[in-house]
């Protein structure tokens, strides 16, 4: 069973998590997909040409390494801070099983840039914990949410979660609204300085205006498919906060807060994913649900169920998956 791996060594989790991400990538090295593209981004002409956003090999490639390099990021970040298990890699294959969920998933799109920023910046704010340089780790975590906005421009609606973190971590006070509201305008900024070097200031006034525009929408009735998407993993998260919940009171203060914060980035995150049209945005919260799920996965006693459940989600994937190639 796939759970079994991941209680193994620390070699055998990484050989695990690169073969399995392989198997279920594989059909999209074969028969590149047509991947999801953001509707609600206006910057994606500016940043990226078309051959970048294409279905060809090389940009499937490109997508697969962005998201490996992602799943390793965020399992040593939960590890580091004990969210999960020390060493342990299953946080990372998760994150990676359910970015991969369906064949329009297979490939580079800018999503896997804003959730690198935005790994980055939870690395940041965890750092910020009893840290003695709480302003230049404010700024930085600042600069690469909003960073992160240019691709996903629905990540502006997570800024809070900064505010959020300083008040849990007892390091709030009146300077930290000026650092981070810099930190959000500075990437805006070089921006519209590059688009006026380029003569195209009009431009740059228009697509902001769409990006506000659509940073906030009416939710729309989901599909059958989505349903049962959601449905799985509401109930995922009952039973992992159900386990956490009555434990967390036994933890040290510094893994109680940060799994706090964790929460909250959650919360935020679902919120954004019903109030945006843009699909991509959805992925946001990936991030903070496989913490939950990795560390509960990992200490629940019964684990038959669990094996059982991942292996079967495993399985479904592949079969969507791998329709690539059998319509191909």
């Amino acid at each position: 069973m796939i759970l079994k791996l991941f209680k193994q060594s620390y070699f055998i989790q990484i050989a695990s998590l690169i073969i399995l991400s392989l198997i279920i990538w594989f059909p999209a090295f074969i028969e590149p997909p047509t991947v999801i593209i953001s509707t609600s981004n206006p910057f994606t002409n500016f940043f990226f040409s078309q051959t970048l956003l294409s279905n060809s090999i090389p940009t499937v490639f490109l997508g697969f390494l962005l998201l490996l390099f992602e799943a390793f990021m965020l399992s040593n970040i939960f590890s580091n801070h004990q969210l999960t298990y020390s060493n342990n890699f299953l946080s990372g294959f998760l994150f990676v099983l359910f970015l991969s969920r369906t064949p329009e998933h297979l490939g580079f799109n800018p999503a896997l840039i804003a959730l690198l920023l935005l790994t980055l910046g939870l690395k940041k704010l965890l750092e910020n914990f009893k840290s003695i340089r709480a302003y230049n780790l404010l700024l930085s975590t600042s600069i690469l949410f909003s960073l992160a906005s240019l691709f996903i421009p629905s990540v502006i609606l997570l800024f809070p979660i900064i505010w959020i973190s300083l008040i849990l971590f007892q390091s709030f006070n009146w300077r930290s609204i000026p650092i981070s509201l810099i930190g959000l305008l500075t990437p805006y900024f070089f921006i519209a300085i590059a688009y006026f070097w380029l003569d195209n200031s009009l431009l740059f006034m228009e697509q902001m205006e769409s990006l506000l525009s659509k940073l906030v929408e009416l939710p729309r009735i989901p599909t059958g498919v989505e349903i049962i998407e959601l449905s799985s993993f509401a109930a995922l998260l009952f039973l992992a906060s159900s386990y956490i919940f009555p434990r967390i009171g036994n933890q040290v203060i510094s893994i109680r807060k940060k799994t706090s914060l964790i929460y909250w980035f959650l919360g935020f995150s679902i919120l954004i994913s019903f109030f945006t049209s843009d699909i991509l945005s959805r992925e946001i919260v990936f991030i903070p649900f496989t913490a939950i799920l990795g560390h509960y996965f990992n200490v629940v006693k019964r684990q038959l169920w669990a094996d059982i459940f991942i292996s079967i989600i495993f399985i479904l994937i592949l079969f969507q998956n791998y329709q690539i190639l059998w319509n191909a």
